[in-house]
């Protein structure tokens, strides 16, 4: 999901600010910005350097040439007002790109002129974002007068990071303003208000940060109402924060908004505000903020400023509310989040209506990355865009099988390649890496298990996946057999009471397989297929005892797995499991879980199902391709479709917990106790077309 974010704004001030926060906030190089070729946005663009961020310069009077060279497969256009930004909306399109644009104003447009160039250049959008509720509200409104009903409207408030520094407060006489000298800020309002607060005799101060047209005419003002000690212009500051510490309200008199940062900040940091009540900053503060005040009226903003300045409890108590309610709705973490959902339905909505395929990426290239190739190649809507692996022959072969991009290692395919989502199909011993460099890039992720050698570096990634919000799939499939579908129907009736499961085969080829530190053994790399799905139609399990022994074998040179092991397991709701390995024979043996519950004995491996109720053994075969089926409920969550994957990350590493508890359990002889579990299955989606889904395979 690679986006550019520009703007041609002659002034980026806060939509700059705004600009550098999201792209610092969603996952690393997802995000590019560029910036018009002046002054004010070469300095965006140099902070954007110090920042690690991606970063450049255009002449937005051509901007054909430098969108139609951009990588990305979105462009972000941030307008600081209705009229900006159509050219580069149009260039964009003319590009082939997604174009969303973000309008950081409430509608403003009354030139008929003006409507009619906004309402030709919508036609380029894929969607509009709106950085408030009340903004979100007046947009839509204004698009369907101008025929444009049909456009998506998404609201994304505003968001900032956490701050550097706290609010220390100043003498109880000090206000900060901060903000551009055009007249939507007022600054005359609040100089009015000033002068008044001083006829009162409370002497307040007053810094005013900003750059602008009017700074000239109102120097004049503050001559004429004998302010001129009392006011200080500070011209544009990188110190905002440290000012913001030292004072002791901020004030923002403006006659409209759209989600104003400066707010964001103040609350932030536990500085107490008096503002104006127009939308954008109401929306901020929220319905119980005590000093907000009608704009252009200054005696009733001196009156909410004399509040504030003589009663420090209340002040506290406004500074308390204000970084509960900032931590809540206004972090960038939260607007990153919500950004990335509008990139998803923008591409999803793309997909459907121009029939683009979801780009896949391959880390490794072995025999289960070809089981998936061969799935994955039956659908339309699908692309495997890039392979890589350390093998680099391996890798070139498989990219010529599958039309894709080689690469040698998941760094440099995640770096030059564009993708919607990665398979991760390496070696135990391999995870780690690929995991969290697709997490840092918010990648979506199906990674064939075990998922790991140890439960801390699974546990990290599932807490890192949980934090992003990333979907993520686990090649457990025998979840989609649809023989598992029908044992569990038999035991949601009548519960397990006693399973019995088995691995008993023959030593894989890859010497990797033998050594234990590479493989984990054949529990924790074979057997957890049947651990999980005896997880799946029991629940989860409490308590594990293994035992294990190895023999060495003369054509196995190196081998240092066990040989066999055999485990008892319990479960949450009550029932018990053996478990049984071995990589000795020379062939296939048995695969599969033996259930019985009261009056029912189940056999199910992964081709065939037996339901015997004491009248006689019919077997049935399974129907379908359960890869087939895993690979495309993860291929449609990530295209936005209803997510019905039933084996995430989260919960295959339940899974994870229990092959590694067998082999801990056998290593030291004791028991190993888990904790906090389900005593029944994990709920899965139920497909009313279940049976269409098979057939389709």
């Amino acid at each position: 999901m690679r986006c550019l974010l520009v703007t041609d704004s002659p002034e980026p001030s806060g939509v700059g600010e705004h600009m550098l926060t999201l792209a610092a906030s969603l996952p690393p190089g997802m995000a590019v910005l560029a910036f018009p070729d002046h002054p004010a946005g070469r300095a965006l663009a140099a902070r954007a350097g110090a920042m690690g961020l991606s970063s450049q310069v255009f002449d937005p009077a051509d901007p054909d040439a430098f969108l139609a060279a951009s990588r990305t497969r979105m462009v972000h256009v941030h307008a600081g007002i209705g009229w900006e930004g159509h050219g580069l909306v149009r260039a964009a399109a003319r590009a082939g790109r997604a174009v969303i644009r973000t309008e950081h104003l409430p509608w403003l447009l009354t030139d008929a002129g003006q409507i009619e160039d906004y309402a030709g250049a919508s036609h380029d959008l894929d969607a509009v974002v709106a950085v408030s509720q009340a903004a979100g509200r007046e947009w839509r409104k204004a698009l369907d007068g101008m025929g444009r009903g049909d456009l998506p409207v998404h609201v994304v408030q505003n968001g900032i990071a956490a701050p550097a520094v706290r609010h220390a407060g100043g003498d109880g006489l000090s206000l900060l303003c901060v903000g551009r000298f055009t007249p939507q800020k007022l600054h005359r309002t609040l100089l009015a208000a000033l002068a008044r607060l001083h006829r009162r005799g409370l002497p307040a101060r007053l810094d005013l940060v900003g750059q602008g047209p009017g700074q000239v005419r109102l120097r004049r003002w503050v001559a004429r109402l004998g302010l001129t000690g009392a006011v200080r212009f500070l011209g544009r500051r990188d110190d905002v924060p440290a000012l913001m510490a030292a004072s002791d309200l901020l004030v923002l008199p403006s006659g409209f908004e759209g989600l104003p940062l400066v707010l964001l900040e103040a609350m932030s940091i536990g500085l107490p505000v008096v503002a104006t009540d127009v939308t954008g900053s109401a929306e901020a503060l929220g319905p119980d903020h005590p000093w907000l005040v009608p704009p252009r009226r200054s005696r009733a903003l001196a009156d909410a400023l004399a509040q504030a300045l003589t009663d420090r409890a209340a002040r506290a108590g406004v500074a308390r509310n204000g970084r509960t309610r900032w931590r809540g709705l206004f972090t960038a973490g939260r607007m990153a989040a919500d950004t990335m959902q509008v990139y998803r339905r923008v591409l999803q909505q793309r997909n459907e209506d121009r029939m683009q395929k979801t780009r896949l990426g391959f880390i490794g290239a072995g025999g289960i990355a070809h089981r998936h190739f061969g799935v994955l190649r039956t659908m339309e809507d699908v692309a495997i865009a890039a392979v890589c692996d350390p093998d680099e022959a391996r890798a070139r072969q498989a990219a010529e099988a599958t039309g894709a991009a080689a690469y040698p290692d998941h760094e440099t395919m995640l770096a030059a390649e564009d993708l919607d989502a990665v398979f991760i199909c390496v070696p135990p011993f391999a995870h780690g890496a690929p995991e969290r460099a697709c997490v840092a890039r918010g990648l979506p992720f199906f990674v064939e298990k075990p998922i790991s050698l140890d439960i801390a570096l699974a546990e990290e990634i599932a807490s890192a996946v949980e934090a992003a919000g990333l979907i993520t799939a686990v090649g457990y499939h025998w979840r989609y057999l649809d023989t598992m579908d029908e044992a569990r129907s038999h035991l949601a009736r009548n519960a397990p009471h006693l399973i019995q499961g088995f691995w008993l085969d023959q030593t894989p080829p890859p010497q990797w397989w033998w050594d234990h530190d590479r493989s984990g053994g054949q529990v924790v790399e074979q057997a957890t297929h049947v651990i999980d799905a005896a997880r799946f139609l029991a629940g989860d399990v409490t308590e594990v005892f293994g035992m294990s022994a190895r023999r060495d074998r003369d054509d196995f040179q190196g081998l240092t797995v066990p040989t066999a092991t055999a485990a008892t397991l319990r479960f949450a709701g009550g029932a018990i499991a053996n478990l049984s390995a071995t990589c000795l024979l020379r062939w296939n043996h048995r695969v599969g879980l033996h259930v019985f519950a009261d009056g029912m004995a189940l056999e199910i491996s992964d081709h065939d199902i037996m339901v015997d109720v004491g009248r006689g053994r019919p077997v049935r075969h399974a129907q379908g391709d359960p890869v087939w089926r895993e690979d495309r409920d993860f291929i449609e969550a990530v295209q936005g479709h209803e997510n019905r994957i039933r084996c995430p990350y989260g919960e295959a590493l339940m899974t994870h917990r229990v092959a590694l508890a067998v082999a801990q359990s056998a290593r030291d002889g004791a028991l190993v106790k888990m904790e906090g579990l389900r005593a029944d299955p994990q709920p899965i989606f139920r497909q009313a077309s279940a049976q269409g889904a098979i057939d389709a395979a």
